[in-house]
Parts: structure tokens; sequence; C-alpha cells
């Protein structure tokens, strides 16, 4: 024995003492578990053996067996010479007798296995005995032979309970090794024959018999070969020739019959190895090839390890019939993309857990993006933690956001389909977040319709313009709102994924883009994960979804994780031949190594070869082997493409023409097609388009489901699509899309409507035979177009109408000729360039319509866009000007000087106007009609937009009031309420006239109610909120400014995030949590950012640094920011855009002087109070701190003086406020203000009790805030007058109320103070 298992012997464990396994003879086992499993009732041995029980035994004996003599192989390997001293490693070599007499198996005995229960402590475990060192088995062999050999041993063995095998010593000696080895694979082999055939089937003197896995197979040997006459019976055997030329003497005369053990029912795997084991091959070459014979033990050892770990896979037949009638199959399983599936599954986690990220799956065709994407799914659902939706684009998808809409479609129909109690959540939750705009999105997901119930009013779907100022803004709005509200519904995150996103539309990436930035508490509580793939060899760095992605990284710190697909490795394709062929990986490394080399290791690739193999017969269910099996030599020689795309196209060769022909048509649809819409075009064309279809379903071309049709692959479609003549294409999209669009059009068919449109297009003005056809073809685009504007693509339905104006300008004399269509389809393309900022293409298309309108009243829609066009640049004087001069052209011209006189006048007159009528009476007022009246109020609602900016507030007053006065006349139009809303404003703030400015507000709530446009709610209620926190109470009124965000967002007024800055601004001042309001203000900016509102931006950033200043961040954003640029090619810089409005310049120094005074900085708070008083004169709520000079040097006086005037001014405006508007608002900051004015004029008893009062009633009236101010002020004024001890109170307090309101910073600058006080 070598010293290595000596000193093995010494290292067993002794705690195995106490439960060891009773050694068995091989024979004895075999007799005792054949008897173990009959005594449960099953008498054929037949079944016994085959049956799993004693299978599952058998393979762990062999596994343990083989085990240990590859560990002797392994340490026999390094030694050429031999040599029988004790520092050599045991060798093996053939004896006389049978291996099966040195084989001993270790049970544990029924005694043992109950004590190891009842103590829960056993040592050992089936599932890992075979781990057993092979010394220590050896050794114990040694120890255990006299029992093994003792009879009388009586304990009672449970022989099914095995926990490993040992060849005993008597196998083992020190002579040298013959042939290799392969004498001992023989010499196992035939111990497994006996093993496996329960003892039944033992070493004779029969001829040794072949298995199917032992010869090469000849022509006709095939399941369905050419010469069945050739085919050899299941049972039939031949000599084994050769056999003298390297068996011993010994073992000459020992032969078997391996074929017996498939008559047991053995697997015909098992059998193979077995036979692979016995059959000693001496010809040269791939020994494996095929399935040959086993060179290493270790090779026989990892076969079976491989039947224990996949029995499914690997001891399952194949079965021979099935493969016959269905062919060559490939399942979903994975294969060589572990490390890519790991490092998803980590973006994943990370996104649902700690930080906001996406992933990319990119690579080339055919490589392994979507099944990677399916397996990721399949691993996130099996344990329902997740809802994974997906979708895929398509680049001659006629649809709009198909591949999104069509994912969120199928949560719906899914959550319709599920539980009842989930869907009346998802749908209580849809209703109460997003009201009646919910139905717009029905449109493009119908089965949304299911959740929202029949009682919902589906309506709303079917408007567009008269409900949305831009359409295509709303339905992303609203998209994201969608998502947000449904990731609160399930405790699972969502995911999404979406497929071919190298041909992802611009309308998809907007909306897309949307959703990751600002799609709510779904990404900042990370209950939402995209991931997509792309073949990102087709996507240059500028294409869209990279700018996005790019864009979103940067503004918003999410981080894309690329996963980046190659080939397959050799490994790899060979586990997937493997795996799909149900064969051993050493009997499919030949085939595989050929298929990497063919292919280059292109999943693809491969399954297309190996496709192509089975139906040339070169790979195929063999009847003599049972299994798959391939002619490797004809292989070899078999001509193959460099790439796939090819060789599919080379395939279609062999399809029937009409086949060909049909799927020709179908890829001009793109990927898949309903079959419904492909039974239309086969009546239509009159060409046999669905029966060719289904052949081609069945030469796996082809997939039907769902009421679908699709190519397997995007490469099948290409190589269809291909089939044709570039100079052809045109004319069969045209074609088929005249086809369906006729159709379409007679069966009012909107859905068929876009696809046949998309064709005709596709087929383009070349394809058109006649004018009369080009009128008909635009007049399709015009109609396709609208209902795109209808689903808010305004990217879709600018195609269309561009088209639609291609096919016209075949005629020169179109505006002639078609001036009706000519005017629609140029003023709706314009629209939508307007809406998709495409800036140039719109300045050409309103120069045509103001060359060619026959009247004034048809350049309505190009003078419309070209003042958004001016105001969005930011030419606002322009714009202005252009409006002037249009209002003069209606007869609804402006005063050229607006003084106080002419502002009195018209006030009066509408004071007067509106006298005569009750609320009930304007209520019940008429909608204005008159398209010239209509217009006019539009361009007038512009104007006041564009005067705001600018400051002209004189002219400013009267917009109202001359809105107010033409709907009088002519009828209430859309923007009637706001015009009371506004009117109301003036009448509080302007006039002091609360009362009766309030009456008005409230009015214009109620006619915008009654009106049915929702497109200007928003406005509406942004104006009349400006009076209802001066007169209700301010904490819960300004959530107003938030129904007014959300109404603005909900009609796609971007425009209006102003909005939001304002409801963020008075959050900060009427003292709500700052954390919370710093969150929120954050959210404003991101929106800003994304919608590259720089008006809006500017409006936040001042008070987001006071805010952030205040709770102690000082990462403030910077005032300019290179990386952030509009549509007219302009970078955002703070101190710019102020400077072109006066109300931005208003806001930028009012919070520089509110943070100078909070922080008490007064010479910076004197500089930014000249700013603030040069550009405004105070309408609205002023601050409350304008005492701030109290040196009583001589210098100084006259300066204080200035400020104590100022503040006088500021106390007297608030108590005008506090009278006649609200208590609960003004009071506690006039009693401030009265006592800072009494500290100033040094009645410091009075200023005291005006202290405690301001203290007092910032507490009942809950402005946290003003009360910190307050306490604050107080403290230093009982510390400027000498009461330090008594100060320390009120700055404790102050300190106390700064921290619960979350200035923690400011609290912090209080402590000197405090310090001061106590020394």
């Amino acid at each position: 024995m070598s010293n290595h298992h000596r000193s093995k012997q010494t290292t067993a464990p002794a705690a195995a003492a106490a439960s060891s396994p009773e050694p068995v003879s091989m024979k004895k086992w075999t007799v005792g578990a054949v008897d173990s499993l009959r005594s449960r009732g099953t008498q054929n041995v037949d079944k016994i053996v085959s049956s799993h029980e004693y299978l599952s035994c058998a393979l762990k004996i062999a596994h343990s067996l083989a085990n240990q003599l590859s560990t002797v192989e392994q340490e026999r390997a390094p030694h050429t010479e031999k040599s029988n001293t004790n520092n050599s490693p045991p060798v093996i070599e053939a004896s006389d007798k049978s291996w099966s007499e040195y084989i001993y198996i270790s049970c544990m005995t029924k005694e043992a296995v109950e004590k190891d229960m009842k103590d829960e402590s056993s040592t050992h475990n089936s599932n890992n005995d075979d781990k057993l060192d092979p010394g220590e088995l050896h050794n114990l062999s040694k120890q255990l032979s006299t029992l093994l050999e003792n009879d009388n041993n009586q304990n009672s063995i449970d022989y099914l309970d095995v926990r490993g095998a040992i060849l005993n010593e008597g196998a083992v000696d020190g002579r040298s090794l013959s042939n290799d080895g392969k004498l001992e694979i023989r010499s196992l082999g035939i111990a497994f024959y006996e093993l496996f055939s329960g003892g039944h089937l033992t070493a004779g003197t029969e001829t040794l018999g072949h298995t199917a896995a032992e010869s090469e197979v000849g022509e006709g040997d095939e399941l369905l070969g050419h010469n069945p006459t050739k085919r050899r019976s299941l049972q039939s055997s031949t000599n084994l020739e050769g056999l003298s030329q390297v068996q011993s003497p010994s073992m000459a005369s020992t032969s078997v019959e391996p074929l017996k053990l498939l008559l047991l029912g053995l697997p015909t795997a098992l059998c193979d190895l077995i036979s692979n084991m016995i059959v000693v091959d001496s010809v040269d070459g791939d020994a494996h090839d095929n399935g040959g014979t086993y060179g290493l033990i270790s090779e026989v050892r990892d076969d079976l390890k491989l039947m224990i770990d996949s029995p499914s896979l690997y001891l399952q037949d194949v079965d021979l019939a099935k493969a016959v009638n269905v062919g060559l199959q490939f399942g979903g399983s994975l294969y060589g993309r572990e490390a890519e599936l790991q490092t998803l599954n980590e973006c994943y986690q990370r996104s649902i857990s700690s930080e906001c990220e996406v992933a990319m799956i990119c690579g080339t065709s055919g490589i392994g993006k979507s099944k990677l994407s399916r397996e990721f799914a399949r691993s996130v659902n099996e344990d329902g933690t997740s809802i994974f939706l997906s979708g895929r684009f398509d680049r001659l998808e006629s649809q709009p956001l198909h591949a999104i809409s069509s994912a969120f479609d199928k949560y719906c129909a899914w959550v319709t389909a599920g539980d009842q109690s989930t869907a009346e959540k998802v749908s209580t939750a849809l209703k109460e977040n997003m009201g009646e705009e919910i139905a717009c999105l029905v449109t493009v997901m119908p089965n949304l319709a299911n959740i929202l119930g029949d009682d919902f009013n589906l309506n709303q779907s079917s408007k567009n313009d008269d409900t949305a100022v831009d359409a295509q803004k709303r339905l992303r709005y609203l998209f994201c709102q969608f998502v947000d509200v449904i990731s609160r519904c399930h405790e699972e995150p969502l995911i999404l994924f979406l497929d071919d996103c190298q041909w992802i539309d611009n309308a998809s990436v907007a909306l897309l883009n949307q959703i990751l930035m600002i799609s709510g508490s779904a990404i900042r509580d990370h209950r939402f994960f995209f991931f997509g793939a792309c073949r990102d060899d087709e996507m240059r760095e500028s294409h869209p979804l990279n700018t996005m992605l790019t864009t979103v990284n940067i503004l918003c710190g999410t981080k894309t994780t690329k996963i980046q697909l190659t080939s397959m490795s050799k490994g790899a394709l060979n586990e997937m031949v493997s795996t799909e062929l149900s064969l051993l990986p050493r009997i499919t490394r030949s085939l595989a190594n050929i298929l990497h080399h063919k292919t280059k290791g292109s999943p693809l690739f491969v399954k297309q070869v190996m496709m192509e193999l089975y139906k040339q017969r070169l790979l195929y269910p063999s009847l003599s082997h049972r299994r798959w099996v391939w002619e490797t030599n004809k292989i070899l020689d078999m001509k193959i493409p460099d790439n796939v795309a090819t060789f599919i196209t080379n395939t279609f060769d062999r399809l029937s023409f009409e086949v060909v022909s049909a799927l020709v048509v179908l890829s001009c649809f793109g990927a898949s097609a309903d079959i419904s819409l492909i039974e239309v075009l086969e009546r239509e064309i009159e060409q046999p388009l669905i029966a060719p279809l289904d052949d081609a379903v069945a030469h796996s071309v082809l997939g039907k489901r769902n009421g679908k049709l699709y190519f397997m692959h995007d490469k099948l479609q290409e190589a269809a699509y291909s089939k044709m003549k570039p100079e052809e294409r045109s004319l069969h999209h045209n074609r088929y899309g005249l086809a369906l669009g006729f159709v379409a059009v007679r069966e009012r068919d909107d859905r068929l409507l876009l696809t046949a449109v998309t064709q005709i297009n596709h087929g383009g003005p070349q394809a058109v035979i006649d004018d009369e056809q080009a009128v008909v073809v635009a007049n399709l685009n015009l109609d396709a177009g609208k209902k795109a504007m209808n689903m808010s693509d305004f990217f879709a339905a600018h195609s269309f109408f561009d088209h639609g104006i291609s096919y016209l300008r075949l005629r020169r004399e179109h505006w002639n000729e078609h001036y009706d269509l000519s005017l629609e389809l140029f003023n709706l393309a314009s629209k939508c360039a307007f809406m998709n900022a495409e800036h140039d293409r719109l300045k050409m298309l309103t120069e045509q319509i103001m060359h060619n309108a026959r009247c004034f009243n048809d350049k309505f829609q190009a003078i419309s866009v070209t003042v958004s066009l001016l105001n969005c640049s930011g030419n606002v004087p322009a714009a202005v000007e252009l409006i002037k001069t249009t209002l003069s052209s209606l007869d609804e011209e402006l005063p050229s000087a607006v003084t106080p006189t002419v502002v009195k006048k018209h006030l009066d007159n509408t004071k007067k106007q509106l006298a005569l009528l009750s609320d009930d009476t304007l209520l019940s007022y008429l909608a204005m009609v008159n398209p010239s009246k209509l217009f006019a109020v539009e361009l007038l609602v512009e104007l006041y937009g564009s005067l705001t900016l600018i400051g002209e507030r004189a002219t400013l007053r009267i917009i109202p009031l001359k809105v107010i006065q033409i709907s009088l006349t002519y009828g209430m139009s859309p923007h009637s309420p706001t015009a009371f809303a506004q009117y109301g404003s003036y009448l509080a703030l302007i006039e002091d006239e609360f009362e009766e400015g309030y009456r008005y507000v409230k009015f214009a709530l109620s006619l915008m109610k009654k009106l049915p446009s929702r497109a200007h709610d928003g406005s509406t209620l942004f104006w009349s909120t400006h009076t209802r926190i001066h007169i209700e109470p301010m904490q819960s009124s300004i959530e107003c400014y938030l129904d007014a965000y959300k109404a603005h967002m909900k009609s796609g007024n971007t425009y209006v995030l102003a909005t939001s800055s304002m409801y963020n601004n008075c959050c900060l001042w009427s003292g709500k949590e700052l954390n919370a309001v710093v969150d929120s203000m954050k959210d404003t900016m991101k929106e800003s950012k994304y919608h590259k509102n720089f008006v809006a931006l500017t409006l936040m950033l001042p008070m987001l640094r006071v805010a952030l200043r205040l709770i102690g961040q000082s990462d403030a954003p910077a005032s300019q920011q290179d990386n952030l640029t509009n549509a007219f090619g302009e970078t955002f810089n703070e101190g710019n855009n102020a400077g072109k409005y006066a109300s931005l310049l208003h806001t930028m120094y009012f919070a520089k002087l509110s943070e100078a005074l909070i922080f008490r900085e007064l010479n910076e708070a004197e500089d930014a109070a000249e700013e603030y008083f040069s550009v405004d004169r105070l309408v609205g709520l002023p601050p409350v701190m304008f005492f701030g000079k109290l040196e009583t040097d001589d210098n100084d006086r006259k300066e204080s003086k200035k400020w104590i005037k100022r503040g006088v001014e500021c106390k007297d405006k608030i108590e005008k406020l506090s009278v006649s508007a609200s208590t609960w608002n003004f009071e506690n900051k006039l009693y401030l203000l009265q006592a800072e004015e009494q500290f100033c004029s040094r009645n410091f008893e009075t200023a005291e009790t005006l202290y405690d009062a301001a203290i007092l009633s910032s507490k009942v009236h809950k402005f946290v805030n003003e009360e910190a101010l307050a306490n604050e002020l107080a403290g230093h004024f009982y510390l400027e007058t000498g009461r330090r001890n008594k100060s320390v109170h009120y700055f404790s307090r102050a300190f106390e109320k700064y921290n619960e309101w979350g200035a923690v910073a400011k609290a912090s600058a209080l402590t000197e103070y405090l310090d001061e006080s106590e020394r």
C-alpha cells in the first residue's frame, strides 16, 4: 500500500463509527436490492432493474467505483517508469477473476438509519456520499475484508440506502498497466453489466454483442432510410473482431451480451455506456466520434455523473416515433450565457433595491438576445416575484407606439383574466388617480377598457384637440401616470422588456424617455425595471435610443449596463447539441466541433444548419441506435455560406414557388401579421396565401400563435423580403396597400387603414400610376394622419401628412386643383412639425400656407403655430408684434398706449356689463362659434403669457377684460373661464376688492366644469389659485396649484411647468417639511430638464438653492448646464434666461433677498432688495423681514430710515390682506412686522407684546417656519436690548422650530447666539 493511502487511514473521522455503513459484496447487494423491491410488490425482475429506485442505487455504486479508479488513474498518469516500491502509486491490471468479486457496497443498517433519524445527526448524506475520498474507501476495504468474507454477519441491512462502493485490494496490485488502461475499463464495464442486470446476466462463454453505439451506421440504417432491407434488427449481434489483439488470455474467454440489457428495459444511453466500456477498439482515429469506446475511466465517471444529475435528459430514451413525425425540435434552453444572465440579474436586483439602472442586451442578429431575455423572464417569474411585460419593435410596423403599448395591453389582459380582486384594485386606483383622462389610453391599450368596466365613460378616448393643448405630451404624461399607478397596485416590481430596439420609433423614444425620467414613485421606489435588446452593429452613436439613454444618465443618474453577446464557445455549443439531441456531451463533441467551425458559434446559424442536416438526412433518428446519429464525413464535406442570412436565403430555394411567394407577401408587413389581415389580402389580390403559409409553418419558417403568423426569426423575414428585386418592392407595397385601403375605408376599420397607408407609403410616389391615384392616396394619408393624431402619435401623423403632400406634389397645380386637400394637409403637417420640434420644416410649411391661402381665415393655423414658435424660441417681442397685427386684422385691436385711464375705462365697462348678469345667466351662455373671434381669443391668451414674461403689465391688465367682453358678445370660448379667473385675481389683488374677486374666481371654476373642453383647465385653476391662497388657508389652498399642474399635464401643456414651480415655492414659504419640499423641487427640475423648459428651470433654481441651504445640503445645481440644450440649440444659462423676462428676474431677486434675510446677511440683503424693488413693487406676498438695519450710528441713520420706510409699506400691504383677505394667512405676519416697527421706534414694551402675539398666531395658524422666525427675531430683540438671559428662551424655541421645519443648517447657525447669551 502506498504511503498516500496509509496516511488516509489515520485521518478517517472517528465520528463515523457511531453509525458506520455495513459493507456488502456486490452479489449479495444485487440479491438484497432485488428482494427488497420484490417485497414491495414488483415481481418481474425486468421491471425491478429498470425501476427508478434500483437505477438510482446502481448509478451511485457505478459512479463511486469510477470515481475511485479515476483517482488512481490520475495519480498514475505522470509516472512513466514502472516501479513496485512503496513510493509508487498503485496500478491496476486485469486478473483472472471478474472484478465483480472485488466490489463491495456500503449500505446503512436499518438500526443505524433509525438511530440517525432519532438523533438527527447523521454524518452521511445520500446526496454527497460520492464525494468520499477514494483512499478512505480503499482503507475501509482492507479493514472490512474479513467481515465481507464472513457469512455470519446478521445485521439488518437497508439495501436501498447506498452510501458508496469500493473496488477492494484484490483488483489492485503493483504490476504494470496493459494496453493503456483500456482493459481496466473493460473489466469495470463487465462488472457494471452484472450490476445493472441485477445479477441475472453474468459473463459466460457467449460471443460479445454490439449495441447501437458500437458501430458506425451504414447507409440505409436510418429510421426512414433509403434502403429499408438493410435495417438491422434491434436484437441482432455481430462478433467483435480483433479482440484477441488487445485482451489478455484470461479475458479472451470472458464475453457478455450487452444487448440483453436493452431487453430488461434499461435506458439506451446506459446500455451504450456499458457496451462502449466492454468493447476494446484498436482502430486509430477519434474513438468518440458518433459514440466510440472509452479511453479514460474519468470519462466514464463524468458520463455517469451526468446521468445522475440529469436523468430526464440522459436516461430518457428518444421518442423515435415523435422524432420521425415532428422532426428535429429545439427547446428554449439557454447555453453558454451564464455570465451574461448573472449580469442582467445583478442589474435588476440593483434597480429594485438601491439604484436607478437599465440594461441593454447588444449583439448581432441571431446571437441569442431574445433567448437571454426569455431565460431572465423565466428566472424572475418562476417564484412569482415580478410582473414581466414585453414588446417588440418592427421596422415595418404601422401602429403608433406599438411595442410599448402592446406590452402594457398584455398587462391589462393579464389583470382582467386573473384574480378579480386584483382587477378591481387596479381599476379603482386608475379611476381615483387619473379620472376620466385614463380613457385616452384605451386607443393604444384596448384591453384597458375591460379593466375600467362598462360603466366607465370611454367617450373621452375619442377626443383629441378639444381636450388637449398637446395631445402627444398628454399621452406621454398619462402613460407615465398609468405606469406609476399600476406599479403601486402590486407588491412585485414591473419589468418592461423591448426587443429589436434598433428599430425604435421617435414617439416610442420620447415615451420611454419620459417613463424613465419622470414616472414618479415607480422609479424612485424601485418598482420598475426596463431592459432592451438591440443589434448594436446596426446602430450609430447618434441613434435616438443611444442619445436618450445618455440623456437619462446625465440628467437623472440612471446608468445603462451594456451586456454584449458574442458567439458561443465550443463547449457551450456542445452543451446545446448534447441537450437538444439528448446525448452525452462526449458523444456529440465531434459534431459540435464541426458546427462551430462552419457557423463560428452563432446560435441561430447552428440551429439553421442542424435543421438543414435533418432535411438532408445527415442527422436523423436511428432505429438500430435508438437515438440521433449523423454522417460525419458528409457533414464535413457540406458547403455552407459564411453568414446565416445567405444560408437562410438559399434554404428558401427548396420551398415551393407558391410558399415562397406567400412568404414574400408576408414579409412586406414585417416580422408578423394578423391572420385576419392576410385572409383579407388573399381575397383582394386573388393570390393563395393562407395555405402556403401554413406549409411554411410546417417547415418551421413561420410560427402561428394567438391569431398571428410570425417569422421564427427576423433573419427569415429579411431573407423573404430580399427575394423581391429592389425595383419591384415599391410596386408590391403599393398594390397591397391599395387593396387593403379600399377595404379599410369601406368597413371603417381604423387599424386596417393605418396598415394599408403604411404599405402605400413604403411604395412611395414612384409606384403611383396616375394623377387620380395620387389624389386618392393623398386623401388616404390625410385620414391616416388624423387617426394617428387621435392616438396622440404626432410623429406618425406628421409622416402620413408629409407623404400625402408628396403625392400631391406630383401635380404642380395642386393648390389650385385640390385647394381644400392641400390646405388641410399643410395645416395639420405644420401643427405636427411644431409638436415634434421640427422647426425648419415648420417654417417651410407655414410659408407655403401664407403664400397660397385664399383668405385671411385660412391663415389662422399658420399664424398660431408661428406665434407659438416665436415664444418658445425666446423671440417674445416678435411674437407680441405678430399677435397685435393679427388682432387688428380681426377687428380686435388693442390700444396703442395703455394708460391707467384706459385700464379704468375697460374695467368700468366690464363691471357694468357683468352687473346686469347673474352667475346662472352667464353659465347658460352658448358656446362661441365664430372662427375669427375664437382665433382672436386664442391670440389674446397667447399675448397674456408673452406679456407676463416680459413684464409689460399695463397692457396685461386689459387682456382678460377684452376676452370677457368678446365672450359676452359672441359666447363662451374654452379660454373664457381663465379670463374670469384672471379678472377675479385682478379685482382682489390689485383693486383690493377681495369679496368680488373671490366671487369671480369661484364662477370661473364653475364655468370651467360646464364647458366640454378640458384643454385649458390648468390655466383656470392656476389663476384662480393666485386668489385662493390669499383668502383660503394657505396650507390647503396651495394644493390647488398641484391640481392645476396635473390638469396642464393631462392636456399636454408642458410649457406651464411654472405651475409646479409656484406650488413648490408656496410649499417652501408655508412651512411644509423642507425635505419633502426639496424632493418635490428636484422632481420639477427633472421634469423641466426633460421638457427642456428653460423658463420653469429658471423659476425653480433660485428657490431650490435656498431650500438646499436651509437643510444643510451643498449640492445646489449650477446656473449654467452645458449638457442641456433646447430645440433651438441654446444652452441653458440661468442668468441669461432670467435677463430676458422681468417675471423671472423678480423670482431670482426674491429668492436672493429671502435667503439673505433668513441667514441675517444684511449687506447682501440690501443689494438684493434694491434689485427686487427695481423690478416689481410687490404684488402679492412680500417678504416679512424688512426692518433689518438697527445700527444707531449717524452714518447709517439715513440708510436705516429708507429700509424702515419700505418696511412700513410692506406692513401696510399685509395689514390690508389680514383685514380684507384672510386673518389665517396674514395675522402672524402683521404682528411680526408691527413688532419690528416698534423695535425700530424703541417702543420696547409694545414690541415685546407683538413678538409674543406673532409667535402665538404663527403656532395657531400652523406656519412653523414663521413661528421659528418670530422666535429668532424676538431673541435678537432681547439680545440687542441687553436682556441676554431672556433671549435664551426665544433662541431655544427658534432652534426647535427650525429643526421641526427641517432647516437644520439655519438651526445650527443659531447656536452661536445661544452660546453668547449664556456668557
